[in-house]
């Protein structure tokens, strides 16, 4: 009786170092996977920061300015005029174009047994 009892032991204790060894190391993978996934998003917020920096170069008001006097008798650039400006609801309408009921467009098989809305 004690034999076997000794021997369950010795079992249960190496399951359970076995079960500890395994969580070890699935936390040791989620640790190295969470450095990753941060070096990642570092290497992201570098990348944003030089485009942003790049952007802001290219966007200054005196190259701007330059590649228009460089570039403007191709470009045939003018200046903005104020009645130019308007709001969106002053735009007219886009217009609408629809297809002849019956025309050579209309879809096969069963979704064109059924009338067509475009």
């Amino acid at each position: 009786m004690v034999r076997v009892l000794n021997i369950l032991f010795i079992v249960a204790v190496v399951i359970g170092a076995a079960t500890v060894y395994d969580l070890k190391m699935a936390a040791t993978k989620s640790a190295a996977k969470v450095a990753e996934l941060q070096r990642q998003i570092d290497e992201e917020r570098n990348a944003i920061r030089h485009l942003r920096a790049e952007w802001s170069v290219l966007n200054k008001p005196e190259r701007l300015q330059n590649l228009v006097e460089r570039y403007n008798e191709y470009l045939q650039l003018e200046a903005l005029e104020v009645r130019q400006i308007v709001m969106p609801d002053e735009l007219p309408a886009r217009p609408v174009t629809l297809e002849p009921i019956g025309g050579a467009d209309q879809m096969g098989g069963y979704a064109g047994s059924s009338a067509m809305i475009r």
